[in-house]
Order: structure tokens, then C-alpha cells, then sequence
């Protein structure tokens, strides 16, 4: 009966210490395992919506259920694991960089509302897809319901739950900003992976407001409609500002988690961090000026089509000397460490980042995106990204944020198979399940519908079976990193070192020379 009382206070202040973080790597855990939570809930969504387009006897009143989900699996990704995961690794480049977070209590205040706000909105049954376009996420009758639990005023008390998650997370990203400003050496450049995290940090903080705004207007609306009406296409300006921008919150800080990481594998410096640094303004800058492309089945001037193309393909540009950066890092190497599971992560997450960005180079073009804007080509799009660039690196990330939070840690052979084992059995079947998408996509198979034409019923059975076989290649790497962890862990490292044991960056004579520390 001691002994479980033991553990038991063990486990409450270790809960503790998770819930009220004392340090920067204390943060992180915050984010990251709020982002886990989130991936959790998506993915049972998702499941859950694979379900209802594939059973056969599906009838007319699963309809509403499915939407359901699918706006669950799309809020739940878009607003709770991307700003999370965004910002658990931003912080964790800052710790990587020597720098840390000031103001520890508002971070995780904010981290709190933020989730706590969208997990209320999320209990309301909303059925708008992430969206939100008006005028049926704001109708509240027989026909169309917004939500399916929350109406009249609850509905507009959700709407002002989103915006307190979106405000939240944006003050989060301002005050990382300012963190990074306090605390940086006066004599000392940050690392690239920190210049990346801070940098779209502050993108968060700029375009995340822009969605706060049109919650706001939602809320006003609900509550006060004859004094507040909604106008459709400011509406559409205001979410796209910042619904573009979003799918960089995470992939950004993550391409200085490439640049950080690779090298190390690749045994030799980065090629170009000179190339790496400046390309942060083309992708800060371009990622807040081409929103206007999710509107190319609106009818726009010939003028602003054209602009869209240039700058879209302007911003294609920068990913692609991120890729032509880490590639020539890579070939100029004398072998790059793949078997390592944190080298393996970070190469899957550049290959995967060049096979699903491939596929976005035809979109911006006027006559194409017109054919594929409202098919399954664009979903396969940004899931090979999400599944390989965004799961896999942020992966990475946690193993390595393993290692600093245990300076025993060193895998085992055992484990590092296992680990390799697990990542490849994710990647292959949801590489594979991208390109079906994007195929049945090619041949007119239409996104968010759940009544599509029997021709197509092989693709959507292929899919969920191969997500069935891939899940758990993630889950047994993950898993295996953890139990690693615990079986390494002793009271001697519940103190964190001040500097990351797994590597840092010496400059010698100016030129940045890669180090491991055994």
C-alpha cells in the first residue's frame, strides 16, 4: 500500500510539473503533448469518416454524422494541433539555440484558454468544415444547423470560444518573439534552427489575429443581428489572410529543424547557411502575400490571376532552395546516417516534403487549378505533406527532445531498428495512400462529399486499408522512444543541462563546423 502511495505522488507531481511547466524544455512538453492530443482526436476522426465512405449501406441520415466528423478531424488539426505543434517547436529551437522563455506563466496560461476554448467550441457538434464559410456557419434552422448541440446564443458563445483560441495562441507567438529578443546573446547569432522559429513565430503573431477578427464578427452577428451583419467576401479575405498562412505555421520552424538536423547526419556543415537565412524572408514574406490563390474559382481580374501564378511560384522558389540546400548537403556528404532513427526522420521529412510539393507546382496555374480546386488531387497534396514533412519531422523532434530531457538516453540497437522499422511502416502505405488520392483526384473524384460515384469505391477502400497498416509504424516508433526513456531515466536527471546534449554548432573562423557530443 506504500509503495502505491509513493507512486501515486510520484505520478501527481510529475502531472504537476507537466501542467504548470518551471522551465523552457518544461514548455515544450506542454505543447508537445498537447499536440499529440489533438493528433490523437483527428485521427480518430479521421477513422471514423474513412468508415462512413466506405460502408456500403450507408443512408441519407449518416450525412450530418459524417460532416461532423469531418469538421472535428479539420478544427482539430488546423486549430489545435498545428498552433500547438508550431509553437512546442519553436520553442524547443529557442532551447536549442541557448535562448528561453521569459514569461513562462503567460505562455502556458495561454496554452490552457487556448485548448481548453476549442475543446468547448468542439463539444457543440460543429458541422461547417474548418472553413467556416459563411453564410451556413452562422444559420441556425432546420435546413442547415452549424452546430449540432450549440444554438441561438450557446452558437455565438462558441464562435467567441474560437476566437479566444485563436487570440491565444497569437499572444503566445508575440511573446516567444520578445522572449527571443530578451535572452539572445548581444554577441552571438542564434542557430538557423531558432532563426527559422522565431521568424514564423512572428508570421503566427501577424496573420493569426486576421481569424480572431472573423470569429469576433461571428459572435457580434449571433448575438446581435440587427445591429452586426456579415459581409460573405470580407469574411472569405479576413480567413484567407490567415488560412493561408497556417499550412506554414508548422512546416516553416521545421525546415530549420532540417537545416539543424541534416548536417549533423550528414557529418559535414550545412552548404549554405548563408542561402538558408536570406531564404527566410522570401518565405516569411511570400507565405502573407499569396492567399488571394484559395480564390480561384471566385470570378477575379485577369490581372490578380496573373499575380497569383508569379507569386505563388515566387514562393515555390524558396522551398526549393531549402530542398537544393539539404540536397547538395546530402550528396556532398560522405554518407549520410539514415540507420540513426532521428537522421531517418528528417531525411523522410525533406523526401517527403519534395514528393507532396511537387504536386502543388501545377495548382497555381489558371487553367489547371480550376479542373483539380475542389477535387481529391488537392487533398492528396497537402496530406503527403502533413504525413510526412509535419508528422514525421515533428517526430524528430520529440526524439530528440527525449534526449535532452534525459542525458542517459542513448538508443539501443535494438531500439533504433525498431524505431526505423516503425517510421518506414508508416511511410510507405501513407505515401502510397497520397498518391491514390491525388489519382482519384485527377480523374474527378470530389473533396467533402460523402455520395460519389461507384468507380470509385476501390480508391476509398485502398485507403483506409493502408491507413490501418500504417498507423501503428508511427505509434511503435514513438512507443519505442518513450520506453527508452523511462528505462533510462534516474533521479539524476530530473535537472535539465543547460545546453542540449545530442549537438551544437562551433564557429571556427567563421565557418560553422558540425559537432557531436558523446
Amino acid at each position: 500500500m506504500d509503495r502505491i502511495t509513493i507512486s501515486l505522488v510520484e505520478f501527481i507531481n510529475k502531472a504537476k510539473k507537466v501542467v504548470n511547466p518551471k522551465d523552457t524544455v518544461g514548455l515544450v512538453w506542454l505543447y508537445i503533448l498537447g499536440s499529440v492530443t489533438w493528433l490523437i482526436i483527428l485521427g480518430t476522426a479521421a477513422m471514423n469518416l474513412r468508415t462512413y465512405l466506405t460502408y456500403d449501406a450507408n443512408s441519407p441520415s449518416v450525412g450530418p454524422i459524417y460532416y461532423t466528423m469531418l469538421t472535428i478531424h479539420g478544427w482539430s488539426a488546423m486549430l489545435g494541433l498545428v498552433p500547438d505543434a508550431a509553437l512546442g517547436i519553436i520553442i524547443f529551437s529557442m532551447y536549442k539555440s541557448g535562448l528561453s522563455v521569459v514569461h513562462r506563466r503567460l505562455i502556458t496560461a495561454m496554452f490552457w484558454i487556448s485548448n481548453l476554448a476549442l475543446a468547448f467550441a468542439l463539444f457543440g457538434g460543429p458541422d461547417t468544415a474548418w472553413y467556416m464559410y459563411p453564410p451556413l456557419a452562422i444559420e441556425d434552422n432546420a435546413v442547415f444547423q452549424a452546430f449540432r448541440l450549440y444554438h441561438g446564443a450557446m452558437m455565438g458563445a462558441a464562435y467567441l470560444a474560437l476566437a479566444l483560441n485563436s487570440a491565444c495562441a497569437s499572444i503566445a507567438a508575440l511573446v516567444l518573439v520578445i522572449d527571443a529578443y530578451l535572452t539572445k546573446p548581444k554577441d552571438k547569432k542564434i542557430n538557423i534552427f531558432a532563426a527559422y522559429g522565431v521568424a514564423f513565430s512572428l508570421v503566427i503573431a501577424i496573420t493569426l489575429p486576421a481569424l480572431t477578427a472573423a470569429e469576433l464578427w461571428y459572435t457580434a452577428a449571433i448575438w446581435f443581428p440587427s445591429l452586426v451583419k456579415v459581409n460573405p467576401l470580407l469574411w472569405v479575405i479576413l480567413f484567407w489572410f490567415y488560412g493561408h498562412p497556417v499550412v506554414y505555421y508548422v512546416p516553416f520552424p521545421l525546415f530549420g529543424a532540417l537545416y539543424y538536423y541534416i548536417p549533423i547526419y550528414a557529418k559535414r556543415p550545412l552548404f549554405s547557411e548563408k542561402w538558408a537565412r536570406w531564404n527566410i524572408f522570401l518565405l516569411a514574406i511570400g507565405s502573407m502575400l499569396i492567399w488571394v490563390h484559395h480564390l480561384q474559382t471566385f470570378p477575379l481580374p485577369v490581372d490578380l490571376r496573373a499575380w497569383i501564378t508569379v507569386s505563388t511560384l515566387l514562393l515555390a522558389s524558396g522551398s526549393g532552395l531549402t530542398v537544393l540546400n539539404l540536397g547538395l548537403t546530402i550528396l556532398t556528404s560522405k554518407g549520410y546516417d539514415y540507420k540513426d532513427p532521428l537522421g531517418l526522420t528528417f531525411l523522410i521529412a525533406l523526401i517527403g516534403f519534395i514528393i507532396g510539393g511537387v504536386q502543388a507546382l501545377p495548382q497555381p496555374i489558371n487553367l489547371i487549378n480550376g479542373v483539380v480546386h475542389n477535387t481529391y488531387y488537392i487533398v492528396g497534396h497537402f496530406h503527403l505533406i502533413i504525413w510526412t514533412l509535419i508528422l514525421v519531422g515533428f517526430t524528430g523532434v520529440f526524439l530528440d527532445l527525449l534526449k535532452v530531457s534525459n542525458p542517459n538516453l542513448n538508443f539501443s540497437q535494438k531500439a533504433r531498428k525498431l524505431m526505423v522499422a516503425g517510421l518506414i511502416v508508416w511511410t510507405v502505405p501513407f505515401v502510397t495512400i497520397g498518391y491514390l488520392m491525388s489519382i482519384a483526384g485527377y480523374l474527378g473524384l470530389l473533396r467533402r462529399v460523402i455520395a460519389y460515384p461507384p468507380m470509385f469505391t476501390p480508391y476509398m477502400d485502398g485507403m483506409s486499408f493502408l491507413a490501418e497498416i500504417g498507423i501503428p509504424g508511427l505509434v511503435i516508433t514513438i512507443a519505442t522512444g518513450i520506453a527508452e526513456y523511462i528505462k533510462t531515466a534516474t533521479p539524476s536527471t530530473t535537472q535539465v543541462s543547460t545546453f542540449p546534449p545530442s549537438s551544437f554548432t562551433l564557429s571556427l573562423n567563421g565557418k560553422d563546423m558540425v559537432k557531436e557530443v558523446k
